[in-house]
C-alpha cells in the first residue's frame, strides 16, 4: 500500500510552487475521459431520443449538442485546474487581464465568438439551413464557435465568420416558409398574341413537376419595354436548393412552347443616330 502512494505522490517535475505528480496526472486523464463520456452521451441522447421523437430537428439537436458540449468542456476545464491545486479566481483574473491588454487587437475574435453563441442559444440559423451570404447560396454544414462552414451549389467550402451572419443581411431560406415563391421574366415581340403567351407559361410552369401548384402559377403582364412586351411568371417551389434547375427547365420548356407557336422573344434593338 505505501508502495502505491510512494508512486502515486512521485512528483513528475516542479516550477515554483506547482508541481505535478502521478495522481494529479491520473485525475487529469480520468477527468478528460469523464468529458469525452459525457458528450459521447449527448450525442446519443440527442440523435436516438430527441431528433428521433421529432422533438427537435436535426440542425436543431445538432445547435443543442454543440452548445452542452462547450459547457461540459469548460466544466471539466475547471476541475482540471482545481484537482491541480491552482487557485480557480487566479486563472479568472489572467483572463480578465488579457482581455483588457489585447482587447483592442482581437475585438473581431471576440465579436466571432460572442455572435457564435448567439446563433447556438438562438436557434436561428442550424446545420442543414440554406443560406445566401452576399449573393452567395450554400447549405450549413457546422457551426462552432467563431466561424460556420457552408457548402455552395458549386460544392465550394466556405468558412465565414459568424458576426457576419449575425450582423449582415443574410437570407436563411429553411426558415421561410415551406413554399417559396420565385419569378422568371421574358419578353415578346410586339404584336404577338398576349393570352396565347399567358397560356403557353402557365403550360411551361404547369407542367414541371418541381413547381407547386398549391398556390398555383401566375403569370403578369409586367411592363411594356423599348424592344419587347415582358412577362413574369411567379412560381412556388419547396425545395430553395434545385431552384436555379428548376429556373433553367422552365426557360427551355418556354423557348420550345414559344418556337412551335412562333412566338418571337426579340433582340434587344439599339437606334444609332449620327451626326450630319
Amino acid at each position: 500500500m505505501k508502495y502505491i502512494e510512494n508512486i502515486l505522490e512521485f512528483e513528475l517535475f516542479e516550477i515554483g510552487k506547482f508541481s505535478l505528480s502521478v495522481y494529479n496526472l491520473i485525475i487529469i486523464v480520468v477527468i478528460f475521459f469523464a468529458v469525452k463520456g459525457i458528450n459521447h452521451s449527448l450525442d446519443i441522447l440527442i440523435k436516438k431520443r430527441l431528433e428521433k421523437k421529432g422533438l427537435v430537428d436535426e440542425g436543431r439537436g445538432k445547435s443543442i449538442n454543440q452548445i452542452f458540449k462547450y459547457i461540459i468542456y469548460i466544466i471539466g476545464f475547471f476541475v482540471a485546474v482545481r484537482s491541480l491545486g491552482i487557485n480557480v479566481d487566479l486563472i479568472l483574473g489572467v483572463f480578465a487581464a488579457l482581455g483588457l491588454g489585447i482587447g483592442f487587437a482581437l475585438q473581431d475574435v471576440f465579436k466571432d465568438l460572442i455572435s457564435g453563441i448567439i446563433i447556438l442559444f438562438e436557434g436561428n440559423v442550424a446545420v442543414g439551413d440554406i443560406l445566401e451570404v452576399d449573393g452567395l447560396v450554400g447549405a450549413v454544414i457546422e457551426i462552432r464557435l467563431r466561424t460556420s462552414t457552408i457548402k455552395t451549389r458549386e460544392g465550394i467550402f466556405m468558412v465565414i465568420p459568424n458576426s457576419l451572419v449575425v450582423n449582415e443581411k443574410v437570407i436563411n431560406w429553411t426558415k421561410s416558409n415551406k413554399l417559396t415563391r420565385f419569378t422568371v421574366q421574358v419578353g415578346v415581340a410586339y404584336g404577338s398574341d398576349v393570352d396565347k403567351v399567358k397560356e403557353l407559361l402557365l403550360k411551361s410552369a404547369n407542367e414541371n413537376q418541381n413547381i407547386s401548384q398549391a398556390p398555383s402559377p401566375n403569370v403578369f403582364f409586367s411592363e411594356f419595354a423599348d424592344s419587347s412586351l415582358l412577362f413574369d411568371i411567379h412560381f412556388w417551389v419547396d425545395d430553395t436548393w434545385k431552384i436555379e434547375s428548376v429556373k433553367s427547365e422552365l426557360r427551355f420548356s418556354i423557348d420550345a412552347l414559344f418556337r412551335e407557336n412562333n412566338i418571337e422573344i426579340p433582340f434587344p434593338q439599339r437606334v444609332i443616330h449620327t451626326a450630319k
